[in-house]
């Protein structure tokens, strides 16, 4: 099983992470390695796991009928994944960067644990409300923004939840053409959107992905 979802690895010393969470938490967590674009599950499995990124980031997205990738969310090290009210996921979600380790967890041992220990229950809460909070913001910027507009909250929203962002430089963890994906324009756009932010000198570009916020 470890073979088809990811790489099993154990740890000498735990990434900071997870020693930030509840500790009996901690205890129920298997640590599984995953390559770039590798499928950490898939619509229609069963929801028997949660998640959690350690390192790296991983994309939540659902495939159309037509075979259309639309991503949906972009997880980070800290957030934990794959809730649902349904016995099967109705998204998928893979690793973005090569080498993102996930820590697992059997989702009716947490739920179980939870009941009975108020620190997991409030991590749970905590971690649920800030997905909601993601969803709404990107609600907002879809539906209520200019192309350049959507594209310049994006990166200031990046430059927000990244922690290895350092001063105002930022390490874009997806290509343009998944942020053309996430707002709904095409990648042409964002790439005109990005010329225009740098000439107007609100960006310096760095390479592909790596970014510098110069006013926000």
């Amino acid at each position: 099983m470890a073979d088809a979802m990811g790489t099993s690895i154990a740890l000498h010393r735990l990434p900071e992470v997870l020693t930030a969470e509840p500790a009996r938490l901690r205890a129920l967590a298997h640590l599984l390695r995953f390559r770039r674009e590798q499928d950490i599950y898939v619509q229609e499995e069963r929801t028997d796991t949660w998640y959690r990124v350690v390192s790296g980031s991983a994309c939540k997205y659902l495939m159309s009928t037509e075979g259309r990738r639309q991503l949906v969310d972009i997880y980070l090290p800290g957030d934990l994944f794959g809730f649902t009210a349904r016995l099967h996921h109705r998204f998928a979600v893979q690793a973005v960067t090569d080498g993102t380790l996930i820590a697992c967890y059997p989702r009716h041992r947490v739920e179980a644990l939870a009941e009975e220990d108020a620190e997991t229950a409030l991590e749970i809460r905590i971690q649920i409300v800030e997905a909601l909070e993601r969803l709404q913001e990107q609600l907002l910027v879809t539906t209520t923004m200019t192309a350049q507009e959507k594209v310049r909250e994006f990166l200031f929203y990046f430059h927000r939840r990244l922690s290895v962002a350092t001063g105002h430089g930022l390490a874009l963890p997806i290509s343009r053409y998944d942020i053309a994906d996430m707002l709904g324009i095409s990648a042409e756009t964002v790439c005109r959107a990005f010329r225009d932010l740098q000439e107007r000198g609100v960006i310096s570009l760095r390479g592909p992905r790596s970014i510098r916020i110069n006013r926000m």
